[in-house]
């Protein structure tokens, strides 16, 4: 059984949508994520090849600063997860 890669994000450093890609990014390693945008995200994720378990912490912080962005971002990587059956996302 391949080993499952564990990333995780701090999403208090979402402060603003340019950070929030990049951060997200760079946590990533995704060759595949390319633009700043939630669909280049969605690209990513589904995209990844091997075990993947991403815990997202401080969600909560990230809606502050966000809105309705943290939403459509929370929606994205679960749907991402769904999608691909080698990755999880887990919001603590």
């Amino acid at each position: 059984m391949q080993k499952v890669e564990k990333i995780t994000v701090d999403a208090s450093l979402f402060t603003d949508k340019q950070t929030t890609h990049e951060t997200l990014k760079k946590a990533i390693k995704s060759e595949n994520y390319i633009g700043n945008n939630l669909d280049a995200l969605h690209d990513a994720l589904t995209s990844i090849c091997r075990r993947t378990r991403i815990t997202i912490v401080n969600f909560d912080k990230a809606a502050g600063m966000l809105d309705e962005y943290a939403d459509r971002l929370a929606l994205v990587l679960s749907v991402s997860a769904a999608e691909n059956p080698i990755l999880s996302v887990v919001f603590e």
